[in-house]
């Protein structure tokens, strides 16, 4: 998948490009460094708010014709908020890659904001957060997040709560944008596009653009230990989580092949033992966050209160086991199947302008997919044993349950030795 990558400064603005020759399609996107742990609690879901405000109308664009300028292509458009970044993105035809930077640039610099629009838009939010309280298998991640993490900005919710977004006035919303959308920006493209051509989109509007510094972060510590969300319900949502590591680490190749040996479909080890041959869940998985400077590995699984602490145990002894290494022909077979997983990812250029955007600001560089798949490929099993006996130990682990009952909860908490 030898590709060519193109890297250039702009004032505060950094342009990188993918070209993939054979493509018809290209996919862009404009990065912010700004999310929801740059949020104050009087301002919790702040970042996710302006998300849906940018596409409410530009001093140019109504919001219909915002999306209508891209879907009239045939193309796509979105954007998503996550704890240390915004993207707004699209993916048209190689044709249109003017038509799409046009509208990217446009909302990300000149949103209207107005009252109207924001008390409007305030209520479609406060649905989004009701709709995540309805969903345990997505609420259960946001409680991990909050219990991991606790007393730092990346402790709450992407969304914010429903307090917090009533509270929130237009003037902050507007004050929250111009002092944090003018810090370091990323434009990335990858498939149909041509590098000088997208410098000469972006210069083009880059001197309107002021960018100030990016505000600064304090890394999180990780929590431990054991938090119980009690709530009626049919089944028991639990995260375990592990600390993690930051984007740019050394081992991240090693934890990711950890994490897909374990929870990565069908095949993995904890699918096989806790579904496939005791029947206790109907879904468990790894997923790993790895953020500028912190990361987490969770194991996510949804079963009945009488089995939660078999269920853990399971986990637990899985964890330990992978301590002691792993068998030569299954860490090569764990090998193989992450670095497919990421190079079939990788063939799609809707996810390599996701993966440039991203490593460009949490690594200070495009990654290849050379770099990536290289970085796999040399995994040992003395890292796999060094890397797991660093983050599995039992003391740092923490767990996170929703919908335990009040005697389960406390038969739970004398068992467990988080």
């Amino acid at each position: 998948m030898s590709t060519e990558i193109t890297d250039t400064r702009l004032g505060g603005v950094r342009v990188v490009s993918e070209s993939q020759p054979h493509s018809k399609s290209v996919s862009i996107g404009i990065w912010v460094k700004v999310g929801s742990r740059d949020e104050p609690e009087e301002l919790w879901g702040c970042s996710h708010f302006i998300e849906h405000m940018l596409f409410k109308g530009t001093a140019r664009r109504t919001a219909e014709e915002i999306s209508a300028t891209i879907e009239k292509t045939g193309g796509y458009l979105n954007a998503y908020t996550d704890r240390d970044m915004t993207t707004y993105h699209a993916r048209v035809m190689d044709r249109d890659l003017g038509k799409a930077f046009d509208v990217l640039q446009d909302i990300a610099q000149y949103p209207v904001l107005s009252d109207a629009d924001i008390e409007n838009e305030r209520q479609v939010v406060l649905e989004e957060i009701k709709q995540l309280e309805d969903d345990p298998a997505g609420l259960i991640h946001e409680l991990s997040m909050g219990n991991v993490w606790r007393g730092s900005t990346l402790a709450h919710s992407i969304l914010g709560t429903s307090e917090s977004i009533m509270r929130v006035t237009p003037d902050q919303l507007r004050s929250y944008f111009k002092d944090h959308y003018r810090g370091e920006l990323v434009v990335a493209a990858a498939g149909a596009v041509d590098h000088e051509e997208l410098v000469g989109l972006v210069q083009s509007s880059v001197q309107r653009i002021k960018v100030k510094a990016a505000v600064s972060r304090e890394a999180p510590v990780h929590n431990g230990g054991l938090r119980i969300h009690l709530r009626e319900a049919s089944q028991v949502q639990l995260s375990l989580a592990a600390r993690g590591l930051p984007y740019s680490h050394k081992d991240a190749a090693a934890l990711a092949v950890i994490s897909s040996y374990l929870g990565a479909g069908g095949s993995s080890r904890l699918f096989q033992e806790v579904r496939e041959k005791r029947g206790l869940v109907y879904a468990i998985y790894t997923h790993n966050t790895s953020l500028e400077d912190t990361g987490v590995m969770e194991v996510y699984a949804g079963t009945r209160s009488q089995n939660v602490a078999q269920v853990v145990d399971l986990v637990l002894v899985e964890l330990d086991k992978v301590t002691q290494g792993l068998d030569e022909v299954v860490l090569e077979e764990a090998k193989h199947k992450t670095l497919g997983s990421f190079v079939l990812r990788s063939e799609s250029n809707q996810q390599r302008v996701n993966q440039l955007g991203v490593s460009t600001l949490r690594l200070g560089r495009p990654q290849t997919v050379e770099e990536v798949v290289n970085r796999l490929r040399v995994v040992t099993n003395e890292d796999i044993v060094r890397v797991s006996g660093a983050l599995f130990e039992r003391g740092s682990l923490t767990l996170t349950t929703l919908g335990l009952g009040e005697a389960e909860a406390a038969d739970l908490s004398s068992k467990m030795s988080l």
